[in-house]
This record gives structure tokens, C-alpha cells and sequence, in this order.
């Protein structure tokens, strides 16, 4: 038999398709694809995935199965999102940048050819780089970091902002991503690192500010927040209705919640907010579930899981409290999308975000719900990268903390989510250039 011929296209975006093509097989053949990455923080991740050769002695990754179906459709991305750090704390987010290039090398091989037999490349996929400008604003005694991207031929263009989670930083490359796709786009780095919270009243001036930027267009920016970003963006449109229309909440509560600190019953948003009371996750829990969810982890090294703690604090509540943290989503000026996860180990996002999308259809708001089965807390585009594995853990609150998800199901969930946003955004908030 001839050499196996291996195709992998050189260069691509982090988020294109990625096919990996392998021809000059024998039907039947038992290919091994191996893929070996490094991230921006220099941690390198690897995969092996086996596919069956057609009849036409060929293996094509975005046509073909792998033989352990670990997702369904045939996807080319597929292989990419079952990397998995080689040392280190598995389901650690894999870190780009705008601009850096991932390298890629790919080996693939027969299960019966010798040691070392095979074929391999070297490729590059390529996170978005655009034009960026930093700034930091005050926030109380803190600073609310913020990167901007805008696209780069120099025209005004609508604006749009990221609110990432609670796991902190700025999503800068998410934000350059939508840059290159056509929109002034603004990351802001908002969730406290210390006790104190954050200032709702500097958020909705920063808000303002963002609006008259020479290059931002209109009088309406979009929101896309993830977790307790889905959260503030929610709570944002509700204060600022003639300022923020289109709302992408990802993995969203439906309630105001505390955080969930050991040693801390203070709320996370100061000043006027709406509504004026949190869910007391905290308080409403028992001393039991505050040993499972903290101490035993602590003690063993595992993740926190958080979703039993936050629906125990919503069942000790009761119906009252619950519906008095009720995030009014009727008072927003939308349209809404809503997505969320069946995997979510935080908090039952899917139901909350049924609950968000229901309400605010009943008070004649355009609203999308969308839910992914299997899927964890972290799925949500541009957030998660569709061509990047999906984390399923997080650092947050000075913890690791589980976020749950079937790696391959989240992985598809992220594809899908890329094309679900961008064309919410076209409808609703101006289309991508041409």
C-alpha cells in the first residue's frame, strides 16, 4: 500500500471549520488522529481520536464518525474539543489572546502500522486580531478594566459588550472576534476580585460613555453576558431600557443571588438595582450544605459543586423570597436570547432560562430560548471558542469550581451557539460587513 496521505488546511481562524483529511487507505482501516496544541499560557493539550476508512479508502473528520460516536453529527471540530491538558488541572480553560496563533501538530496512523509509521503536519489556527485600545474606569475603590476592539476600517459601528463571569478577567479575545465580524465591541473585566461588590451607578455611566464613543453607532448597544454576567447584563437592560436593546444571556439566573463566599453575606451589585433584593444563597442554605459544598472539597481537592448548594438556598427560601429576587426581565426593552446547558453544575440554568425567555414573552418581548442537552455552565459564543475545548471547570470565588458538561456535547453546543448569536446580532443590532 501507498503512503497515507494527510491534508489539514495550513491557517484558520480558531473558530473555522477544521477539517483533517486522510486518503490512500486501505477500506476499513483503524486511522488514529493525534493532535498536540499549546495555549497561550504555554500548556500543552492532546487528543487521540480513531475513525474507520470508507470504501473509498479515505477519512475525512468533518464526514466521518469517530468510532467511539462521541458526537453526533460528524463534526470537523469534533477532535479539537476533546483536548485535554497534558499536566496540570484537567478542564482548565484553554487560554488564546487576540492575535495568537494556537500550533497545531497533527500525526495520524494506521493501529497496525510499525512505530513511527504514518503521516504528520504542523498548522496554525489563528485567534482574531484587530485594532484594541485599553482603558481602566474607577469602580468604587477598584478599577473596571475594559479592552475595545473595533473593526478596522475606521467606521462607526453598533456596540456591543461582554460581561464574563464570575471566574473574573476580560474576555479580550472573545471581544476581537466580534470585532472582526463587524461590531464596536467593548470586554469589560467587572466581577470583584475582593468583597465590596461593584457599583451599579458606575457600571450604567460606563455604559453611557461606551454609547457616545466615535466609534460606536446608534443609541443602543447589545449585552452578551455568560453566568453572573448573564446576570448583570439582565439587571443592566432593566435599569438602562432606552440605552440597551439586544440581550444575550448564556447560562443565566433568573433571580439576583449573592455569591456564594464562606465568610460573606454581602450582595454582589451596590446602589440602586432592581430587583432591591438578593437570593441569600448563604443564608437560606443549611450548615450541612455549606460543609459539603466548601469544606469536603477543600479537603479532598475536588471542584466546588455548586448547583445542589444554590437549589437548596432556593428551596430553604421559599416562594416568597424567591420571587421578590426575581430579575424583572418584563421591564427590558430586548429582543432576549437565552441559552443554557442540561450539564450546568452551577445552577439549573436551563430552567432558569426558561423561566427568563417565558416571562418575557408574556410581556411582548422577542424572546429566544435555547437549551443543549448535555452541555455545562461554560457553552456560550464568543465566550467559548467553537473550535477550542470547552472547560468544564473554572476558577472562581478563589475556588475550582465545577462547571460540568459532556466535553464533546458542549464542544457541538459552542458550534452551534457561534451561528445562534451571530445571527441574533444581524437581525437585531446590524449585520456583519460585507
Amino acid at each position: 500500500m501507498a503512503a497515507m496521505i494527510l491534508d489539514v488546511p495550513p491557517v484558520t481562524g480558531v473558530s473555522d471549520p477544521f477539517p483533517i483529511q486522510v486518503s490512500d487507505l486501505t477500506p476499513g482501516d483503524i486511522v488514529r488522529v493525534g493532535i498536540r496544541a499549546t495555549d497561550a499560557r504555554g500548556i500543552v493539550w492532546s487528543s487521540t481520536t480513531e475513525f474507520t476508512a470508507a470504501e473509498d479508502g479515505c477519512v475525512d473528520t468533518g464526514a466521518t464518525l469517530p468510532g467511539a460516536a462521541e458526537w453526533r453529527p460528524a463534526d470537523s471540530l469534533g477532535p479539537l474539543w476533546t483536548l485535554r491538558p497534558e499536566h496540570g488541572t484537567p478542564g482548565a480553560e484553554f487560554l488564546v489572546e487576540p492575535g495568537f496563533t494556537v500550533s497545531l501538530d497533527i500525526r495520524v496512523r494506521t493501529v497496525s502500522a510499525a512505530l513511527g509509521a504514518g503521516a504528520s503536519r504542523t498548522v496554525g489556527r489563528r485567534a482574531r486580531e484587530i485594532s484594541a485600545a485599553s482603558h481602566v474606569s474607577p469602580l468604587g475603590g477598584q478599577s473596571l478594566n475594559i479592552r475595545m476592539f473595533a473593526p478596522d476600517d475606521g467606521s462607526p459601528r453598533p456596540g456591543v459588550i461582554l460581561l464574563g463571569g464570575a471566574e473574573g478577567g476580560v474576555p479580550a479575545a472573545a471581544a476581537a472576534e466580534l470585532a472582526d465580524r463587524g461590531w464596536t465591541t467593548a470586554a469589560w473585566g467587572w466581577f470583584p476580585q475582593e468583597s465590596g461588590g461593584v457599583d451599579v451607578g458606575v457600571l450604567r455611566a460606563v455604559l453611557h460613555d461606551f454609547v457616545a464613543h466615535p466609534r460606536v453607532d446608534g443609541d443602543r448597544l447589545a449585552l452578551i453576558g455568560r453566568g453572573r454576567g448573564a446576570e448583570l447584563a439582565l439587571l443592566l437592560a432593566v435599569a438602562e431600557p432606552d440605552l440597551v436593546g439586544p440581550v444575550v444571556a448564556h447560562s443565566p439566573s433568573d433571580v439576583r443571588t449573592n455569591d456564594p463566599h464562606a465568610g460573606s453575606s454581602g450582595s454582589t451589585y451596590r446602589g440602586v438595582v432592581e430587583p432591591s433584593v438578593a437570593l441569600s444563597s448563604q443564608g437560606s442554605s443549611s450548615r450541612w450544605s455549606r460543609v459539603s459544598t466548601f469544606l469536603r472539597p477543600a479537603l479532598s481537592g475536588r471542584p466546588l459543586h455548586l448547583a445542589p448548594y444554590y437549589a437548596e438556598a432556593r428551596r430553604k427560601a421559599g416562594d416568597g423570597e424567591v420571587k421578590a429576587a426575581r430579575i424583572p426581565v418584563e421591564r427590558i426593552r430586548g429582543p432576549l436570547l437565552v441559552t443554557a446547558g442540561t450539564g450546568d453544575e452551577v445552577w439549573d440554568s436551563a430552567t432558569m432560562g426558561e423561566a427568563l425567555a417565558h416571562r418575557a414573552a408574556e410581556a411582548g418581548i422577542d424572546a429566544y430560548g435555547v437549551v443543549y442537552p448535555g452541555a455545562g455552565h461554560g457553552v456560550g459564543w464568543p465566550f467559548t471558542l467553537s473550535g477550542l475545548p470547552v472547560a468544564d471547570t473554572a476558577v472562581a470565588y478563589g475556588k475550582t469550581v465545577l462547571l460540568g458538561g459532556d466535553r464533546a456535547a458542549s464542544g457541538a453546543a459552542a458550534a452551534r451557539s457561534r451561528d445562534l448569536v451571530l445571527e441574533f446580532l444581524r437581525q437585531t443590532h446590524g449585520g456583519e460587513p460585507e
